[in-house]
Protein backbone atom coordinates (compact mmCIF):
# COMPACT_ATOMS: atom_id res chain seq x y z
CA UNK A 1 0.00 0.00 0.00
CA UNK A 2 2.92 2.20 0.14
CA UNK A 3 3.53 2.32 -3.53
CA UNK A 4 -0.44 3.36 -4.36
CA UNK A 5 -0.80 6.78 -4.37
CA UNK A 6 -4.63 7.36 -2.50
CA UNK A 7 -6.76 9.80 -4.00
CA UNK A 8 -7.55 13.00 -2.44
CA UNK A 9 -11.16 13.38 -1.88
CA UNK A 10 -12.30 16.60 -3.27
CA UNK A 11 -12.54 18.80 -1.08
CA UNK A 12 -16.36 20.03 0.50
CA UNK A 13 -17.79 23.15 -0.32
CA UNK A 14 -21.56 22.72 -0.51
CA UNK A 15 -23.66 24.67 1.59
CA UNK A 16 -22.05 26.80 4.32
CA UNK A 17 -18.24 25.46 3.45
CA UNK A 18 -18.24 27.82 0.03
CA UNK A 19 -16.46 30.60 0.33
CA UNK A 20 -19.62 32.74 -1.21
CA UNK A 21 -22.17 32.07 1.51
CA UNK A 22 -23.76 34.20 2.66
CA UNK A 23 -22.28 36.60 0.37
CA UNK A 24 -23.47 38.53 -2.90
CA UNK A 25 -21.92 40.14 -5.86
CA UNK A 26 -21.58 43.69 -5.42
CA UNK A 27 -22.95 45.71 -8.64
CA UNK A 28 -19.91 46.37 -10.55
CA UNK A 29 -18.80 42.64 -10.61
CA UNK A 30 -22.08 41.87 -11.97
CA UNK A 31 -21.67 44.53 -14.69
CA UNK A 32 -17.83 42.83 -15.20
CA UNK A 33 -19.52 39.60 -16.22
CA UNK A 34 -22.48 41.01 -18.00
CA UNK A 35 -19.79 42.70 -20.08
CA UNK A 36 -18.06 39.50 -20.27
CA UNK A 37 -21.14 37.39 -21.38
CA UNK A 38 -21.90 40.28 -24.17
CA UNK A 39 -18.31 40.08 -25.94
CA UNK A 40 -17.92 35.81 -25.50
CA UNK A 41 -21.92 36.10 -27.39
CA UNK A 42 -21.15 38.14 -30.38
CA UNK A 43 -17.70 36.53 -30.73
CA UNK A 44 -19.44 33.20 -30.88
CA UNK A 45 -22.40 34.66 -33.26
CA UNK A 46 -19.84 36.47 -35.65
CA UNK A 47 -17.99 33.32 -35.44
CA UNK A 48 -21.35 30.89 -36.74
CA UNK A 49 -22.26 34.09 -39.26
CA UNK A 50 -18.62 33.45 -40.79
CA UNK A 51 -18.19 29.43 -40.67
CA UNK A 52 -21.76 29.57 -42.91
CA UNK A 53 -20.02 31.44 -45.79
CA UNK A 54 -18.86 28.44 -47.92
CA UNK A 55 -16.27 28.96 -51.01
CA UNK A 56 -15.63 26.36 -53.46
CA UNK A 57 -12.44 24.52 -54.06
CA UNK A 58 -11.37 26.56 -57.00
CA UNK A 59 -11.75 29.68 -54.85
CA UNK A 60 -9.75 28.18 -52.06
CA UNK A 61 -6.82 26.51 -54.19
CA UNK A 62 -6.64 30.06 -55.51
CA UNK A 63 -6.35 32.20 -52.36
CA UNK A 64 -3.67 29.58 -51.55
CA UNK A 65 -1.06 28.59 -54.28
CA UNK A 66 0.90 26.19 -51.65
CA UNK A 67 -1.84 24.38 -50.94
CA UNK A 68 -1.92 23.35 -54.32
CA UNK A 69 1.54 22.32 -54.76
CA UNK A 70 0.96 20.36 -51.48
CA UNK A 71 -2.08 18.47 -52.97
CA UNK A 72 -0.37 17.82 -55.89
CA UNK A 73 2.78 16.70 -54.06
CA UNK A 74 -0.20 14.34 -51.72
CA UNK A 75 -1.33 12.72 -54.42
CA UNK A 76 2.12 11.71 -55.94
CA UNK A 77 3.07 10.37 -52.69
CA UNK A 78 0.25 8.38 -52.54
CA UNK A 79 -0.06 6.91 -56.04
CA UNK A 80 3.69 5.84 -55.41
CA UNK A 81 2.83 4.40 -52.51
CA UNK A 82 -0.13 2.83 -53.99
CA UNK A 83 2.25 1.34 -56.63
CA UNK A 84 4.78 0.02 -54.36
CA UNK A 85 2.55 -2.32 -52.31
CA UNK A 86 1.14 -3.79 -55.79
CA UNK A 87 4.82 -4.54 -56.96
CA UNK A 88 5.37 -6.00 -53.15
CA UNK A 89 2.07 -7.89 -53.68
CA UNK A 90 3.04 -9.09 -56.85
CA UNK A 91 6.60 -10.44 -55.64
CA UNK A 92 5.40 -12.12 -52.73
CA UNK A 93 3.14 -13.85 -55.73
CA UNK A 94 -0.07 -12.81 -54.19
CA UNK A 95 -3.09 -11.51 -56.35
CA UNK A 96 -3.22 -8.24 -57.31
CA UNK A 97 -6.56 -6.08 -57.68
CA UNK A 98 -5.90 -3.18 -59.61
CA UNK A 99 -9.20 -0.69 -58.62
CA UNK A 100 -10.92 1.35 -61.81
Amino acid sequence: MDNVQQQKKPRDVSGCNNPMFGRNHSQQSKEKMSQAATLRNQRYKKALDDAQHHITMDEFLSNNPSIKEYIKTLAQRVIKEEINKLVWRKQQNQRVFIPL
